[in-house]
């Protein structure tokens, strides 16, 4: 089940990463490791750093992928956001992307979440 949760996971990380350079956003890194974790997308947009928190689902039998993103979820990306921005004084905003895919892996719909915070 692990493998096929990461497969969804990678899949839904380039179909957002995608999705958001289409919107014109620029990808500058993907998968950021901290010691807290991982920041899927770090994007630059007009004027502003985005980081990006992406929740893919196939299906919504069990629910959609929005749901996946909990307070502390969140509460760690703002600590790995915190840890890339040391030393750098640059406006910034952490944005969520919810992907479903059918069971091809096919995205069947895309939803960008600006400042969730």
């Amino acid at each position: 089940m692990k493998v096929l949760n990461r497969e969804v996971g990678r899949k839904g990380e380039e179909i957002a990463a995608e999705y958001l350079a289409a919107k014109g956003y620029e990808v500058i890194l993907r998968n950021y490791s901290t010691r807290f974790g991982e920041i899927d997308l770090i994007c630059r947009g007009k004027d502003i750093l985005v980081f990006v928190e992406v929740k893919a689902k196939k299906g919504l039998k069990f629910g959609r992928p929005e749901e996946m993103f909990t307070r502390y979820k969140l509460e760690k990306v703002k600590r790995m956001a915190t840890v890339y921005l040391e030393g750098r004084d640059v406006p910034c905003r952490i944005d969520m992307v919810a992907v479903v895919l059918d069971e091809f892996n096919r995205p069947v719909e895309i939803k960008h979440y600006q400042n969730v915070t």
